[in-house]
């Protein structure tokens, strides 16, 4: 399971990113804004450095699911079994 502070990167490559925050279930302003955005429970919100064009750096805060993310090791963050909590095709009644 991720945690505030791990080192984790995008899948297809990029800097590594520090995870600041991972999304609760809870009802708290942070879990309203990200479910409004499309996040779930599990998902992440990242910082990292990037380079500007003058060669100052930014510090840039996004988030990203969870299934995007592995660690520098190669490690999955979540397998995308883990994040499919929706409900909606977990039936295995083929009645349709």
């Amino acid at each position: 399971m991720a945690e505030k502070g791990d080192v984790v990167q995008l899948k297809s490559g990029g800097p590594n990113m520090v995870i600041t925050y991972v999304i609760k279930s809870g009802d708290g302003s942070r879990e309203k804004a990200a479910r409004m955005k499309g996040f779930k429970k599990g998902d992440i919100v990242c910082e990292y450095q990037q380079m500007l064009p003058n060669g100052s750096m930014k510090t840039v805060t996004n988030t990203f699911k969870a299934v995007c993310l592995k660690y520098p090791d190669g490690r999955f963050v979540a397998e995308q079994s883990d994040a499919d909590d929706d409900d909606d095709d977990d039936d295995d009644d083929d009645d349709w």
